[in-house]
């Protein structure tokens, strides 16, 4: 634990926690103090604390608020409620947007400083830079949002081998994880898509979380993909496809005419289809090289440069691993020699 701010508008109360907070064993590198709410977003916003000390009853903006806001953009931060006699039930309502601790005025150091070993504590050796977890998550929805699955999966590589070099057991593995799918979900839904996400299977298990993770996020690729082509647009490659099947074919030549980018083809392409761009290729130049040879007046080695193979031997292979024979063979079970 690195950083603290304290949102108070007592001036006394501010200087009062930062004495005691100065006084504890742990030395923070960053004690901070605000005002009220706004005040406090705009800092956060500039450096991410790992402990949030908030009064409930501020001018601008109250202490729940507040921690509604950062529950929804900063669900790392760890929120404690501070206030007087009376608003123990208001504060309550806290408890929705993450808030664990509430601390009654007026505070002793003895109550600060046991409040904080119990956070040490729970967080254990769980403690990780807020700003590089949140540079990772913007990582991943760039990557989801422009649908480049290698780069989805070495960012997330990234993130669980920094997780697992912040903590000591699986279950912290665990919680360091678990508000990287809220916070994907939300910051894709400021972009207009709201993307369907199945409820986490209970694991003690730090790969079985991590693959679980992995699977609902290349779900969301796979749904926001849908969403944008579907069917039509795919069925105009396949036309497409098939009325230049024995041309120099490649994906970059379809993207190019639908007007998308080669990757997010090769990913609809598969989705909708069930197979890849290559392998449709391939399937409807053999089913045309079969035809062909059907035709005694066609060469072999003309109908590998008819069906756009460059020579004749890449077609041969290609020709056997999908029906079996070889082109010269197929011709003898047709009983054309």
């Amino acid at each position: 634990m690195k950083q603290i701010l304290i949102v108070d508008d007592e001036p006394l109360i501010l200087k009062g926690m930062v004495i005691m907070l100065k006084q504890h064993s742990h030395k923070f590198d960053l004690i901070r103090t605000a005002s009220n709410g706004v005040k406090a977003l705009q800092m956060i916003e500039e450096s991410m604390p790992q402990l949030l000390f908030t009064d409930i009853r501020m001018p601008k903006m109250d202490g729940l608020e507040l921690c509604k806001q950062v529950h929804e953009k900063y669900p790392l931060i760890q929120k404690v409620i501070i206030s007087g006699y009376g608003d123990f039930e208001y504060a309550q309502a806290g408890m929705s947007y993450g808030v664990k601790e509430y601390l009654l005025k007026p505070f002793t150091p003895v109550k600060i400083h046991d409040l904080l070993n119990k956070l040490i504590s729970q967080s254990g050796h769980a403690i990780l830079s807020i700003s590089k977890y949140e540079d990772w998550i913007e990582k991943i929805v760039e990557a989801i949002w422009t649908l480049r699955i290698d780069a989805v999966e070495v960012h997330l590589e990234e993130l669980r081998l920094y997780c697992m070099s912040a903590s000591s057991s699986d279950s912290e593995f665990i919680q360091l994880l678990q508000d990287c799918l809220p916070m994907l979900k939300k910051r894709l839904s400021l972009r207009s898509f709201q993307p369907k996400t199945e409820e986490m299977t209970d694991t003690t298990d730090m790969m079985a979380y991590f693959l679980q993770l992995q699977e609902q996020i290349m779900k969301m690729i796979d749904e926001l993909a849908l969403q944008r082509g579907g069917q039509d647009l795919m069925q105009k490659a396949k036309i497409y496809m098939d009325a230049n099947i024995t041309n120099s074919l490649s994906l970059e030549d379809v993207a190019e005419y639908l007007g998308i980018t080669p990757p997010y083809l090769s990913l609809l392409f598969k989705k909708v289809f069930k197979e890849t761009f290559v392998q449709y290729r391939i399937t409807k130049r053999i089913e045309l090289a079969k035809r062909m040879l059907e035709m005694p007046h066609y060469r072999t080695n003309d109908i590998a440069y008819e069906i756009g193979y460059e020579n004749y031997p890449h077609f041969s292979r290609m020709f056997k691993k999908v029906t079996g024979l070889s082109p010269l063979e197929y011709r003898h079970m047709m009983g054309i020699k």
